[in-house]
């Protein structure tokens, strides 16, 4: 009797018939060195009620159709059998064990043998397990695999192309689905998202969130808080809600909010999700940070950012306007220094250099002096020469708005600089300007809760700064206030003086080029200015010119001169 050769779809549907039988157990059949002696294997024809004995030839070609099948699955004889009796079953429907024990009419204990052989194809994708009922599965083939088979693709060409069949946002919507179904207890709830995970764990979302979270009570916590990012317009989960949800014990449930209050939570802890409270905890709200949202959304973050809000925090070095600037020799050589590492070959290669000897990658530097010495707009014309845009965090003018919320507006100005190291083709400059309101010594963290939120807003930076990849500058008229934490952290320390007579000398010159050299000198050498009180001079001159008409002489000069200085006072104002 001459074989027939068939495709994969025709195979499948020839044992379908031929394994379906009354009086063969397919489980000795497919046990190895099986004798056949009396028994018969029979031929079930779905078009007539007599069966009809068929020879050993043909037998031995289900066999051999079998083994064939099991090589196409990538499995063994007996799960390839459980497969078959699925399709011939409930094709592409749920299929439950007791299904498979009939089609082979077997009893139930013969049945159990079957269970981890199913088990091992959903494992590989080849089945899928229904959701009703983890005590009493189903399983049914996937559409994937049944284009497979009927289209004679390979099965490791089909499985290939599993994590490009699901995507992160019906991931999550299928888990929370789970997590509100009362019928489903927490034990099975693990169970299924656990199997979805295997299932599609090539998927980046899926396999990144695996390998930082392993407990699956964190994993499925998050899930659920994206899920509820896609549906809630204030992109936030109900602590309470969520969590009574997931767990059915109440120790449990306690347990999993006092680790998120107190903030050694993974999620919480791996910056991953944020919590919100007004008053109890137990009207809190937890929602995605930064970085969650970045792992869940990958490229469609974009959809969920403000970028003009973000843009807008910029200053571009065309919006900077250039100023000529006199140091005296040895800040000149420091800033030289700094400007040149700045340059974007030698920055690359410096960061190249430092992360090779394991050094962090960051450049932090503090410019710290008198006021008006030019240490902000020394910041600023660093970037014009440099070609990098300015982060620019004004600490003076939006300290007071940060109680309450202070530790999430610090650690948001650290994300969206991050963010914005990405996007732009030099990394910008993060200037703190004024930074002795945050940089200072920390304070007894028992004296008040406003010493608190300074520490933990301290605690932060501190953090941010050891894993910085980008530049940071600070500027500081109160040095000695600076924490002994910060000042290692910083690469460059750069002391502003006032200006020698001769860079006062120049600098008059420079801000009204009709004085005389000698007029110049005398100016420089009978008043101690910073730069800045200079330029307040200057302002005032111009604005005589635009009021009177006519320019100051240096007699008027000299009288805006003394009038500068706070009467009784021998120190500069403070600022420009």
């Amino acid at each position: 009797m001459k074989t027939q050769k068939r495709n994969t779809l025709q195979r499948l549907c020839y044992l379908a018939k031929q394994l379906n039988n009354s009086e063969h157990h397919v489980l000795n059949v497919l046990q190895p060195g099986f004798i056949i002696k009396e028994k018969k294997f029979l031929k079930n024809d779905f078009y007539k009620d007599e069966k009809e004995a068929i020879s050993k030839t043909i037998f031995n070609e289900v066999l051999r159709e079998v083994k064939a099948f099991a090589k196409y699955l990538n499995c063994t004889p007996i799960q390839a059998c459980s497969f078959v009796a699925i399709f011939a079953r409930k094709s592409n429907r749920a299929c439950d064990l007791d299904n498979i024990g009939r089609f082979f009419h077997l009893d139930d204990i013969d049945q159990q043998n079957f269970i981890n052989e199913l088990e091992y194809m959903v494992d590989k994708n080849i089945l899928e397990k229904s959701i009703d009922s983890w005590d009493d599965p189903n399983y049914k083939i996937p559409d994937i695999i049944i284009d497979a088979i009927r289209h004679d693709i390979s099965i490791e060409d089909a499985l290939a192309t599993v994590k490009n069949n699901v995507n992160q946002y019906d991931f999550v919507k299928k888990i929370a689905k789970w997590v509100e179904d009362s019928d489903i207890n927490t034990g099975n709830l693990f169970k299924l998202v656990e199997q979805r995970e295997k299932q599609y764990s090539l998927h980046p979302f899926i396999g990144d969130t695996m390998k930082m979270l392993s407990d699956i009570r964190d994993r499925i916590l998050f899930y659920d808080i994206c899920s509820d990012f896609l549906d809630s317009r204030r992109r936030c989960s109900d602590v309470n809600d969520t969590l009574s949800d997931i767990f059915e014990s109440i120790s449990e449930r306690f347990s999993v909010a006092r680790d998120l209050k107190e903030g050694i939570h993974p999620l919480i802890k791996l910056d991953l999700a944020e919590i919100e409270s007004d008053g109890m905890f137990s009207d809190a709200d937890i929602k995605l940070t930064e970085k969650g949202k970045k792992l869940f959304l990958e490229k469609d973050i974009e959809l969920f950012t403000d970028e003009k809000s973000r843009q807008d925090a910029l200053i571009y070095p065309d919006q900077i306007a250039g100023k000529t600037l006199f140091y005296a020799p040895e800040l000149s050589l420091q800033l030289d220094l700094l400007k040149e590492n700045l340059s974007n070959d030698k920055f690359k290669e410096l960061q190249q250099r430092l992360e090779s000897n394991a050094l962090p990658k960051g450049v932090a530097a503090i410019f710290y002096g008198s006021p008006g010495t030019g240490k902000t707009e020394t910041a600023m014309q660093i970037a014009k020469a440099t070609g990098r845009s300015v982060f620019h965090v004004d600490i003076a003018n939006s300290k007071s708005c940060w109680f309450g919320e202070s530790e999430k507006r610090i650690k948001k100005i650290f994300t969206n600089y991050a963010s914005l190291c990405e996007k732009e083709d030099l990394k910008p400059i993060l200037l703190f300007n004024e930074a002795d309101a945050l940089f200072a010594k920390r304070k007894d963290s028992n004296a008040s809760n406003v010493a608190q939120t300074e520490n933990a807003i301290q605690n932060i930076i501190l953090e941010e700064m050891e894993k910085l990849n980008g530049i940071l500058i600070a500027t500081t008229n109160l040095i000695t206030n600076l924490d002994g934490a910060f000042a290692r952290r910083f690469l460059f320390k750069i002391q502003f003086n006032n200006p020698t007579t001769e860079a006062k000398q120049s600098i008059w010159k420079s801000k009204l080029l009709w004085l005389e050299d000698k007029e110049a000198l005398t100016l420089a050498q009978k008043y101690n200015f910073s730069g800045g009180e200079i330029d307040n001079i200057v302002r005032k001159v111009i604005m005589e010119e635009v009021v009177n008409g006519k320019r100051p002489n240096i007699n008027d000069i000299e009288d805006f001169c003394r009038n500068e200085k706070i009467h009784g006072d021998n120190t500069s104002r403070i600022g420009f």
